[in-house]
């Protein structure tokens, strides 16, 4: 196992809105700055019969409790973007959680 470091992240929530042409935008907006412990939990593949296979790389983050933490959420950490797919909160311990993370890689 690797050992985690204690990394600055920035955690986004999408913001949606209407083009002037009548099309839907969607950016970023940050929600919270944490400390994390970014730790890699593997990878998988994902497939179908009408796509290529996509590899999807795995994570956990384990931080401070924090209020606006939500799935569907991004976590910008080290230079890269995660998707936030679960918060545990208590995890590891009371006033902890942990992040699952994802990413695909085409």
């Amino acid at each position: 196992m690797i050992a985690a470091l204690r990394t600055l992240a920035v955690l986004e929530a999408p913001s949606e809105a209407e083009t002037v042409f009548g099309g839907r935008t969607k950016s970023w907006t940050q929600v919270a700055a944490l400390w994390v412990d970014l730790q890699p939990a593997g990878h998988r593949e994902r497939s179908d019969e009408t796509t290529r296979p996509a590899l999807i790389e795995t994570a956990r983050a384990v931080a401070r409790t924090h209020a606006v933490a939500a799935r569907g959420q991004r976590l910008k950490a080290g230079g890269e973007a995660w998707r936030v797919v679960a918060v545990t909160p208590s995890r590891p311990a009371p006033g902890r959680m942990t992040l699952s993370l994802e990413r695909m890689w085409p």
